[in-house]
């Protein structure tokens, strides 16, 4: 930013502290020449006592105009002062020498402080009465009116010849530094005017030339909406060149057409609105017609409207493709909602999928129960069907011997000691193998119907693992339970059993891979606060753990580390589909490479109703 133009160093005519200065600067001029005179007067021994009084006049007046300066500023005091002067000089020349008096030097001392000082009327005032007091005092003096009074002393008109000689030079000096600071602050300013008048031909160049290249119409009205200029790009919208534009008003050159469009925004815009809207133009060379987008921006002054920018650009090309969209658009509903109607039953199919795929992993996992079954009642059935031939044989061998005659009573208590021993292992044969077929029965019968009942947790968990003991015993691995006794639950036991049956393989399946005497840990605790009602139930294995980029993508459908393996990857999608939409529950996982998994699962002691 340019810097301020200054005033004068020496301006006396400022009503600042510098004509402070110079008032209080003429007080002292005028006491020094007070004292030289009494002291001229004291040494020749003037003896006319209303010269003293002059001076103690003059001593007067100066107090006074320093209280007036105090008061009512420096040009009060300074008028005060000249009139006062004018006052004083012209009666001591009137009592004294008259025309001949030394005091005449102070007249022009007094015209240029007045002229220059106080202005033009101080200066034509003080000289018409200075010339006519001179004229009327040469004209006394010539006619013998005022005859002059003896010689003042050759001292005293000396000293005081001098003093004003002295103040005459200072006031000349004063002023002439004035004028001179004038006259230099005069050229600065104009240079520094002539400078600033080129800069800012200069910037209005650049900004003639940044509006004439801007993609867009740019022009300027005044309030009438009279054009004031324009860039040639808004004038080619009319056909024209921007000087052909200038002085038109808007209607004289927007098209008869066109107007509806404009003049309600125009006249929003008068009051002070700033407007945007979109409108057609027609061109006048081939009637061809564009779409432009408009902005009016006042221009205020004082709150009054005194002109108007106006932008316009060419959206012509975005006009169409709108249309082209919308067009595109209409076609595409159609076509929308074909594809929703295809997307609504394709996941009907998939959910049926889904469905069918829980029901095929329900049924797989009930089969396998049963050919595990079957196994672990094998040992039990063809134990019992061993003793049953043993039995038999014992009969056979003492009906002979009843037969034959050669019965022994250590013979019958042999036999019966033997029988009651078989008898007893039977009993604990088919023991177990009730035992197994109860728990069989109850968790086949949940695998199969899917219904909801009450049942023990523990006592629940305990029946699956049960069935699965088979194939940890086989594994080389096994399960440690850590459930607490007494959690009711009304929910879905079969569809939980399905969840554990499948965590438990997943772990024997991925976990131990490579690994023997591996552990699973099914834990659970009931949940306090806000999820209160809820039990946490995990499942944790001390296996190989999962990838943390694995972690996300497991229970995605048909994501599995075993793919081509033996691994469908429907495995976790199913748990989790039947824990978060059958059981009301939520499950996650979390695994450390190295260290295990734990999965966990968060489900409602009761389940609500569907």
């Amino acid at each position: 930013m340019d810097a301020p133009l200054q005033p004068p160093e020496y301006n006396y005519l400022d009503k600042g502290q510098g004509y402070r200065r110079f008032v209080v600067w003429l007080h002292r001029a005028l006491l020094l020449i007070v004292l030289l005179t009494l002291v001229g007067a004291l040494l020749v021994g003037f003896q006319e006592w209303p010269g003293y009084v002059y001076l103690a006049a003059t001593v007067g007046l100066v107090l006074l105009s320093q209280w007036v300066l105090r008061r009512r500023g420096p040009e009060a005091s300074t008028g005060l002062l000249a009139a006062g002067l004018w006052l004083i000089i012209s009666l001591s020349l009137l009592q004294f020498a008259g025309i001949y008096g030394v005091n005449l030097l102070a007249y022009p001392f007094l015209v240029g402080l007045a002229g220059w000082v106080l202005g033009k009327r101080w200066l034509l005032g003080m000289t018409a009465v200075s010339v006519s007091w001179l004229l009327m005092l040469g004209l006394g003096a010539h006619l013998g009116w005022l005859p002059p009074t003896p010689r003042t002393p050759a001292l005293l008109v000396t000293l005081q010849a001098l003093s004003l000689l002295v103040v005459c030079a200072a006031l000349v000096h004063a002023a002439h530094r004035s004028l001179a600071s004038s006259r230099d602050e005069a050229l600065r300013l104009s240079d520094a005017l002539s400078q600033r008048h080129a800069e800012v031909q200069a910037r209005e160049r650049q900004l003639a030339q940044l509006i004439d290249a801007v993609p867009a119409g740019v022009a300027s009205f005044d309030g009438e909406t009279r054009m004031r200029r324009c860039n040639p790009r808004y004038a080619a919208l009319y056909g024209k060149r921007p000087e052909q534009l200038v002085g038109l008003r808007v209607v004289d050159f927007v098209h008869e057409d066109v107007l509806p469009q404009v003049q309600p925004h125009w006249a929003k815009a008068l009051v002070g609105q700033t407007v945007r809207f979109r409108r057609s133009n027609r061109d006048p060379s081939d009637g061809s017609v564009s779409w432009l987008d408009v902005s009016l921006v006042p221009e205020l002054h004082e709150g009054q409207v005194v002109g108007m920018f106006a932008l316009l650009v060419d959206v012509t090309a975005q006009v169409h493709a709108e249309r082209a969209v919308m067009e595109l658009n209409a076609g595409l509903e159609q076509r929308v909602e074909q594809r929703s109607a295809e997307l609504a039953e394709a996941n009907e199919r998939l959910e049926q999928t889904q469905r069918e795929l829980q029901e095929a992993q329900s049924r797989a996992t009930l089969s396998v129960l049963v050919a595990k079954m079957s196994h672990e009642l094998a040992s039990p059935v063809g134990n019992s069907r061993l003793l049953a031939d043993t039995f038999l044989h014992w009969i056979r061998d003492f009906e002979q011997e009843l037969d034959q005659g050669q019965v022994r009573r250590s013979s019958l208590n042999k036999l019966l000691a033997d029988l009651r021993s078989g008898a007893v292992q039977m009993q604990l044969n088919l023991a177990g193998a009730d035992s197994l077929m109860r728990d069989f029965k109850q968790l086949s019968a949940d695998q199969a119907s899917g219904q909801r009942r009450r049942f023990d947790l523990a006592t629940l968990v305990g029946e699956v693992m049960a069935s699965l003991g088979p194939a940890l015993r086989r594994s080389g691995h096994r399960v440690r339970l850590d459930l607490p006794e007494g959690v009711a639950m009304d929910s879905l036991p079969g569809p939980l059993g399905q969840v554990l049956i499948n965590l438990v393989n997943n772990a024997l399946i991925h976990a131990f891979e490579g690994r023997s005497h591996g552990e699973i840990l099914i834990s659970a605790q009931l949940l306090d606060g806000p999820d209160q009602g809820r039990v946490e139930l995990r499942v944790a294995d001390n296996g190989k753990g999962i990838a943390a980029e694995a972690l996300p993508e497991l229970f995605k459908p048909f994501y599995s580390t075993k793919i081509g393996q033996g691994g469908s990857g429907l495995g976790l999608p199913i748990v989790e589909d039947i824990v978060c939409k059958r059981l009301g529950g939520s499950i996650s996982v979390s695994s450390e490479p190295g260290r295990g998994s734990c999965f966990t699962l968060r489900l409602p002691l009761r389940l609500l109703e569907a």
